[in-house]
């Protein structure tokens, strides 16, 4: 089974927009000094084999880290703070135990509690917090949620996405090669296209990729025949195709290997499609309930099975396909 307290830290640190610092530094030393770390600010992590570049790629694993959540806005003439939000209504964050932080943080400590309410500013109705420490314009938030364990479930905040970007960490160390990274890219939530950092490094840095495989995690009733426990290879997101044909030979495959998942499609997307132009490209999708929530359902078994999937596919595809 994949590590809890590693799921546990992941989950519960704050990390919104392009503020991730703090939950690539839980990646980062989960990783350890076996693996080294190219960040871009305001776009990407890479993650691979220490000693090695980005030239040595052949496979890379990507996932988004950040969760919804928001950022302060200027004051409002009662003295809260205006904000952003990302991910979900104003309703879901109002009334709910929220934590602060700055956008320049590297960590969960210094993370403060604020309050929120849903008031009327100007000719709308915006959610509006309230804090001793909120700067504006660089104080983010999110729900301050404790992740819990029951039986085969996980219940956490930030099920989408960190569950998927650690299931890409822990099979970074398995296959423990020189030609396969991780790319943990952020804003996903609120800006897609921070994404085409990462692609564009990837497209001049790493002229030899064979494969691309994006996972995330949709709500559950998106996904076709979605089931907690199994994950899916999603050949169609949305209206767009990621690459079908080679979805479709790969599933063929893993199904033969005997590896627990289906061939789906989901109602929702990600930013799979603007990788695509890279190398052929899978997407993998571990449904979850309640997502964009304080407190969203993960299965444990799925997670382990996505682990295990992802590695075999990085397997299958750069040393035993025939």
């Amino acid at each position: 089974m994949i590590n809890q307290e590693f799921l546990k830290l992941a989950t519960e640190v704050p990390s919104v927009g392009t503020a991730c610092l703090p939950v690539l530094n839980v990646f980062a030393e989960h990783l350890g000094g076996g693996f080294t770390c190219t960040y871009v600010a305001d776009g990407f992590c890479l993650f691979q084999k220490h000693g090695r570049d980005a030239t040595q790629l052949k496979a890379v694993l990507v996932s988004h880290v950040d969760e919804i959540g928001g950022v302060t806005y200027g004051k409002t003439p009662e003295g809260g703070f205006n904000t952003r939000i990302w991910g979900a209504e104003a309703s879901v964050f109002q009334g709910a135990e929220l934590q602060a932080y700055d956008y320049l943080s590297d960590g969960s400590s210094s993370a403060f509690p604020i309050t929120s309410s849903i008031e009327t500013v100007g000719d709308e109705k915006r959610l509006v917090v309230y804090g001793e420490q909120i700067r504006p314009y660089r104080t983010a938030f999110t729900f301050k949620t404790s992740t819990e364990f029951d039986g085969d479930s996980m219940l956490a905040k930030a099920v989408d996405p960190r569950v998927t970007a650690c299931c890409a960490v822990e099979a970074l160390k398995r296959l423990d090669s020189a030609e396969v990274g991780v790319v943990l890219v952020m804003a996903e939530e609120c800006a897609m296209d921070v994404a085409r950092k990462a692609v564009s490094y990837l497209a001049h840095y790493s002229p030899d990729l064979k494969l691309i495989v994006n996972s995330d995690v949709p709500l559950i009733s998106s996904l076709g025949e979605g089931r907690l426990d199994t994950p899916a290879i999603r050949i169609f997101e949305g209206r767009n195709f990621i690459d079908p044909s080679f979805g479709i030979k790969i599933a063929d495959r893993m199904i033969a290997a005997g590896m627990p998942l289906h061939l789906s499609a989901s109602r929702t997307g990600s930013q799979t499609l603007l990788f695509t132009p890279l190398a052929p490209t899978i997407s993998i999708a571990l449904p979850a309930e309640d997502i964009h929530s304080p407190k969203g359902k993960i299965s444990l078994t799925g997670a382990s099975r996505c682990v295990d999937l992802l590695s075999a596919i990085v397997s299958d595809q750069l040393w035993h396909t025939n």
